[in-house]
Protein backbone atom coordinates (compact mmCIF):
# COMPACT_ATOMS: atom_id res chain seq x y z
CA UNK A 1 0.00 0.00 0.00
CA UNK A 2 1.20 3.45 -0.90
CA UNK A 3 0.11 6.71 0.71
CA UNK A 4 0.42 10.39 -0.08
CA UNK A 5 3.79 11.72 1.01
CA UNK A 6 3.95 12.97 4.60
CA UNK A 7 5.64 16.33 5.27
CA UNK A 8 8.84 14.67 6.53
CA UNK A 9 9.18 12.55 3.34
CA UNK A 10 8.06 14.79 0.43
CA UNK A 11 9.96 12.89 -2.27
CA UNK A 12 8.18 9.60 -1.69
CA UNK A 13 9.52 6.11 -2.29
CA UNK A 14 7.81 4.61 -5.32
CA UNK A 15 5.40 5.37 -8.15
CA UNK A 16 2.20 3.58 -9.11
CA UNK A 17 1.49 3.05 -12.79
CA UNK A 18 -1.38 0.91 -13.98
CA UNK A 19 -1.57 -0.93 -10.68
CA UNK A 20 2.17 -1.75 -10.72
CA UNK A 21 4.70 -0.26 -8.32
CA UNK A 22 7.75 1.27 -10.00
CA UNK A 23 10.92 2.88 -8.74
CA UNK A 24 10.21 6.14 -10.57
CA UNK A 25 7.23 7.85 -12.11
CA UNK A 26 5.56 11.21 -12.51
CA UNK A 27 3.90 10.99 -9.09
CA UNK A 28 5.93 9.57 -6.24
CA UNK A 29 4.19 8.10 -3.20
CA UNK A 30 5.34 6.75 0.16
CA UNK A 31 5.40 3.07 1.09
CA UNK A 32 3.05 2.64 4.04
CA UNK A 33 4.76 -0.42 5.48
CA UNK A 34 1.65 -2.47 4.71
CA UNK A 35 2.08 -5.33 2.26
CA UNK A 36 1.19 -8.90 1.42
CA UNK A 37 4.16 -10.94 0.26
CA UNK A 38 4.52 -14.32 -1.41
CA UNK A 39 7.06 -16.68 0.19
CA UNK A 40 8.93 -16.86 -3.13
CA UNK A 41 10.09 -13.27 -2.61
CA UNK A 42 12.20 -14.44 0.32
CA UNK A 43 13.47 -17.74 -1.15
CA UNK A 44 17.08 -16.57 -1.53
CA UNK A 45 17.22 -14.78 1.84
CA UNK A 46 19.29 -16.05 4.71
CA UNK A 47 17.76 -16.19 8.19
CA UNK A 48 18.11 -13.02 10.21
CA UNK A 49 17.47 -9.35 9.68
CA UNK A 50 17.74 -7.94 6.16
CA UNK A 51 16.38 -4.89 4.31
CA UNK A 52 13.14 -5.33 2.39
CA UNK A 53 13.72 -2.53 -0.16
CA UNK A 54 16.29 -4.39 -2.33
CA UNK A 55 13.93 -7.36 -2.64
CA UNK A 56 11.06 -5.08 -3.61
CA UNK A 57 13.18 -3.18 -6.12
CA UNK A 58 14.27 -6.43 -7.79
CA UNK A 59 10.66 -7.62 -7.98
CA UNK A 60 9.57 -4.20 -9.31
CA UNK A 61 12.14 -4.46 -12.09
CA UNK A 62 10.45 -7.73 -13.09
CA UNK A 63 7.02 -6.01 -12.87
CA UNK A 64 5.97 -8.40 -10.11
CA UNK A 65 4.84 -5.83 -7.52
CA UNK A 66 1.28 -4.59 -7.57
CA UNK A 67 0.01 -1.80 -5.39
CA UNK A 68 -2.77 0.56 -4.50
CA UNK A 69 -3.11 3.96 -2.87
CA UNK A 70 -4.57 4.09 0.63
CA UNK A 71 -6.41 7.36 1.20
CA UNK A 72 -7.58 6.76 4.78
CA UNK A 73 -5.90 7.88 7.99
CA UNK A 74 -2.30 6.75 8.17
CA UNK A 75 0.50 7.80 10.48
CA UNK A 76 4.23 7.19 10.18
CA UNK A 77 5.35 6.54 13.74
CA UNK A 78 9.00 5.97 12.91
CA UNK A 79 10.31 8.33 15.58
CA UNK A 80 9.37 9.04 19.21
CA UNK A 81 8.31 12.55 18.18
CA UNK A 82 5.90 11.25 15.52
CA UNK A 83 4.53 8.70 18.00
CA UNK A 84 3.85 11.54 20.44
CA UNK A 85 2.05 13.42 17.67
CA UNK A 86 -0.16 10.40 16.89
CA UNK A 87 -0.95 9.98 20.57
CA UNK A 88 -2.05 13.63 20.74
CA UNK A 89 -4.29 13.16 17.67
CA UNK A 90 -5.87 9.98 19.06
CA UNK A 91 -6.45 11.53 22.50
CA UNK A 92 -8.14 14.55 20.91
CA UNK A 93 -10.44 12.23 18.91
CA UNK A 94 -11.92 10.71 22.04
Amino acid sequence: MLVDNPPHHPGGDFALTGGRVAQRGPVMLTFSGIGVYRPELFAACKPGVFPLAPLLRQAMAAERVSGAIYRGSWFDIGTPERLDEVNRVVINMQ
